[in-house]
């Protein structure tokens, strides 16, 4: 049971996904009508998910950089999980790339990335 995170070609494991937050923007327009309590409304489906996915590497200094050089590829990605099936996409890197130690021992290997779902 692992998350994988492929750019088509490589594929790479880090030891945990330690946060996975994903927002959804609602693109159902409202009018208003002059005259009246009740908006004409055009429906739209909400937007595709942005957020940001947290994985803790490990230990291991090379597979950090691996991790980070996917992420920061601008390539199209695939994030698959067989523990949690909801957080499966395909995505972009949209806003920043954060690599990072923990604060506590300062030697597991943290990265953070402002993901954009793509069809």
């Amino acid at each position: 049971m692992a998350t994988t995170i492929s750019d088509g070609t490589d594929t790479l494991t880090p030891e945990l996904v330690d946060g996975w937050e994903a927002t959804r923007a609602g693109r159902t327009i409202l009018h208003t009508i002059l005259g009246s309590n009740s908006p004409a409304v055009t429906l739209r489906a909400s937007a595709p998910r942005t957020g940001t996915l947290r994985v803790v590497v490990g230990t291991d200094p090379s597979l950090a950089a691996d991790i980070e050089a996917m992420l920061s590829a601008g390539k199209l990605l695939t994030l698959a999980s067989t523990e949690r099936a909801a957080v499966n996409m395909t995505f972009v890197v949209s806003g920043q790339v954060t690599t990072s130690l923990d604060s506590e021992t300062r030697s597991v290997w943290l990265i953070e990335a402002e993901f954009q779902e793509v069809a």
